[in-house]
């Protein structure tokens, strides 16, 4: 569920979480009437992504009608199902979600991305991208991001870890749900890692922490399948 944006984005609607506006469409129907329809509903710039991938891989900032086709076509060689989104003029926030029936959140941290967006270049080449951990806002804002990142995570179902991110409009919505992402990076310069350790607990503890959460998890369920039997 996570991993499809267009899904995902659908869940958070239900949920009443805030987001950007977008559309999703299928390849197949994909035609002038309905890129027209985008535009009048989304504006330029807009952002195009496939639905189902990581990593910033297939998306494009589209400024015209040309460009959208384009980045269309680009984002249908990656997956059948687009997404296409709103250009957010904000800050990126993003904090780090662990655990099962009772998650917990880090504090917010904010990235200020090298090129025009966060991506993949900027993500895995260049590491031109600015982290500031925690993110400089005020208590209220914290606990407001804070608290939106849980209740995404427990829309979605989610167990074990995710990392949740954000656009912040100061002087307009507010906060956004962009996305989540359920296997976040996770070497000792990762966003999700450096979150926890600005929360207390080192990159050993957080380890040690997720295979306690994989091992509470099995036993749940095992006894979740036990007691449906014995009911049987």
């Amino acid at each position: 569920v996570a991993m499809d944006k267009g899904v995902s984005k659908s869940i958070f609607a239900h949920a009443g979480i805030p987001q950007a506006r977008h559309v999703t469409l299928r390849e197949d129907a994909v035609t002038p009437d309905s890129l027209n329809d985008v535009v009048l509903s989304l504006g330029f710039p807009m952002f195009v992504k496939p639905a189902n991938m990581g990593s910033s891989v297939g998306v494009s900032k589209a400024h015209d009608l040309h460009e959208l086709r384009t980045a269309i076509e680009l984002a249908a060689s990656y997956d059948q199902w687009i997404v296409c989104e709103e250009a957010i003029v904000g800050r990126e926030i993003e904090v780090a979600v662990i655990g099962n029936r009772s998650p917990r959140a880090s504090v917010a941290g904010e990235i200020t991305p090298g090129n025009d967006f966060y991506d993949y270049e900027d993500k895995y080449v260049t590491d031109s991208a600015t982290l500031m951990i925690p993110a400089l806002l005020t208590e209220q804002e914290s606990n407001t991001v804070r608290e939106l990142a849980l209740r995404a995570y427990n829309a979605l179902h989610c167990e074990g870890m995710a990392r949740v991110d954000f656009f912040y409009e100061e002087n307009g919505r507010g906060f956004l749900c962009n996305e989540i992402n359920t296997i976040p990076g996770f070497t000792k310069i990762s966003m999700y890692p450096k979150l926890w350790e600005a929360s207390g607990m080192s990159y050993a503890k957080l380890v040690d922490r997720l295979i306690e959460l994989a091992m509470e998890r099995k036993a749940d369920r095992d006894q979740t399948s036990h007691t449906f039997r014995s009911r049987a």
